[in-house]
């Protein structure tokens, strides 16, 4: 019995998109998680952002393994991607630092989630390339989050909370200004 194309093209797509909605389902569930700011929550969150991270690597490879890529999966990625690596983050930082109401950290969180949508539009509209031009956001994310855990684990007994927050709202800038630079990386293969 001859196989349909139809078929076939639509349960090769379905698995690099349903890794990608595993992705965002880990951003999802770092968000509601962290909104209890108990250290071990925070590091909860900050873990399941930096597994979304090896998920949002899966997707593109199973994707390319599969000859499944497509407009579609790469808009949703992208989606995915500022749901996990945009927002998430910033929400761990603020249920991280219960005092992070302040004027600098919203307008900073601003900055790096608008930062972040503006990256993943360029990578969208410039197609294929060598480089990828800015820091990536999954990056971005990971180093954010990753940071946070490292503050719940082992500074956050030792060191004052506003030293942390200072620290995290430089590094929220810097990841910000370095998603929208154009310094280029090549591409691995």
């Amino acid at each position: 019995m001859p196989k349909s194309r139809f078929n076939e093209r639509n349960l090769s797509h379905m698995l690099p998109n349903a890794i990608t909605f595993a992705n965002m389902a880990l951003g999802v569930i770092a968000i509601y998680i962290s909104k209890d700011t108990s250290s071990n929550n925070i590091k909860i969150a900050s873990i399941l952002i930096l597994i979304a991270g090896a998920a949002d690597k899966l997707d593109g490879y199973v994707a390319r393994k599969l000859g499944a890529t497509s407009q579609l999966g790469k808009e949703l990625d992208s989606l995915c991607d500022l749901v996990s690596f945009g927002i998430a983050p910033m929400l761990l930082w603020w249920n991280m630092n219960i005092n992070s109401s302040s004027l600098a950290v919203v307008l900073a969180s601003l900055f790096y989630i608008g930062a972040g949508a503006y990256r993943l539009a360029r990578f969208n509209i410039n197609g294929k390339n060598k480089y990828i031009e800015g820091l990536p956001i999954t990056i971005a994310g990971m180093v954010m989050s990753g940071k946070c855990l490292y503050d719940v684990i082992y500074r956050l007994q030792f060191i004052d909370n506003t030293v942390l927050n200072s620290e995290n709202l430089i590094i929220a800038v810097l990841l910000s200004v370095l998603m929208v630079s154009n310094f280029k990386i090549k591409i691995p293969l």
